[in-house]
C-alpha cells in the first residue's frame, strides 16, 4: 500500500509593530536582517515551502528582495498562531511549522523536531518546542513563557509567571517555550475558530486556547538553549552567539552562501 508524504509547510509570522521592539523584524544583525535570518535557516531544515506572513508591506518587500516569498495578512491579529492560519488558507501544507521571526538563532533541526511527531502520528495535532531555562532569573522574566510537562511529556500549563512555587527546594523540570511550533493545518483551521479564552488572555499565550478547549500539546525538549530578541540589547548576544559558537558561525555562513543580503 502506498502512501503518500505530507507536504510540510513552514510559515514565518513577524510584523512590525511591537511593545518592547518596534521593527526588530527588520533589524540589522551582522549583515542580514532579523527575519532573514530567519527565513533562510529555515530553508535549511528542507520543508516544502517556507514563507513570512505579515501584515507590512516593507517586510514583504525585504523578504522578496532576498528572493523569499511573502504572503500579506490582516493587521489585527493579536496572536501569531491567527496569522499562521490565516496564511495557511492561501498555502500547500499537511503540516506546519511556525517559526517565529525573532529566533535568529533557529537550528535548522527544530523545525524537523515539532513536525516529525505530526508525520509518524495521525493523533498528533500541536507540538510545541521546548529548551532549557538559563538560570534563576529565568523563572521571573514575564518575557519568557515557562512551560511545566507530564510525565510522558505533554505540556500541562504555560505562564509568564515562575513556577513552580518552590516550598521544597527540589529539581523540577520547567521549560522554555520556544517560538518554534507544529500543528496539523487541519486544527490551525479549527483553531482560529475557537473562542479565546481566559487564560490565553490574561497570560497571553496563544496556546493556552489549545489547552484550554482540551487538546493534546507534545513538548519536544531541545537539548541546547533557545535565544530570541525581545529588546534592543538583546541583538548584541545574538551577535555574540554568532562570532562564538561553532555551530552558529558554521550556520550563519552558510545562510550567507544563500543569496545577496536583504
Amino acid at each position: 500500500m502506498t502512501h503518500t508524504r505530507p507536504v510540510v509547510s513552514a510559515v514565518i509570522p513577524a510584523r512590525m509593530a511591537s511593545s518592547r521592539y518596534p521593527g526588530k523584524p527588520l533589524v540589522p544583525i551582522m549583515g542580514l536582517t532579523m527575519v532573514e535570518h530567519v527565513r533562510r535557516r529555515t530553508l535549511l531544515a528542507n520543508v516544502d515551502h517556507v514563507v513570512v506572513a505579515t501584515c507590512d508591506q516593507a517586510i514583504v518587500d525585504t523578504v522578496e528582495r532576498a528572493g523569499g516569498r511573502a504572503v500579506m495578512t490582516m493587521d489585527s491579529h493579536e496572536r501569531c498562531t491567527d496569522r499562521v492560519e490565516e496564511a495557511m488558507q492561501k498555502l500547500e501544507g499537511d503540516i506546519v511549522a511556525m517559526v517565529q521571526g525573532d529566533e535568529p538563532l533557529l537550528i535548522p533541526e527544530a523545525v524537523r523536531m515539532v513536525t516529525q511527531p505530526l508525520v509518524a502520528d495521525s493523533n498528533v495535532d500541536v507540538v510545541n518546542l521546548l529548551s532549557p531555562l538559563e538560570s534563576d532569573a529565568d523563572y521571573g522574566n514575564p518575557n519568557i513563557v515557562k512551560a511545566v510537562c507530564n510525565l510522558r511529556g505533554d505540556v500541562m500549563y504555560l505562564t509568564r509567571a515562575p513556577v513552580p512555587h518552590f516550598r521544597e527546594q527540589l529539581t523540577v523540570p520547567v521549560y522554555r517555550q520556544t517560538g518554534i511550533m507544529g500543528f496539523r493545518t487541519t486544527f490551525l483551521h479549527r483553531y482560529s475558530h475557537l473562542p479565546e479564552t481566559a487564560l490565553e488572555r490574561a497570560e497571553s499565550v496563544d496556546m493556552l486556547r489549545v489547552l484550554e478547549h482540551g487538546t493534546r500539546i507534545v513538548g519536544v525538549v531541545a537539548n541546547y538553549v533557545t535565544l530570541g530578541v525581545d529588546r534592543p540589547g538583546d541583538v548584541a548576544l545574538i551577535e555574540a552567539a554568532i562570532r562564538d559558537n561553532p555551530v552558529q558561525r558554521e550556520l550563519y555562513e552558510r545562510t550567507l552562501r544563500m543569496g545577496t543580503p536583504a
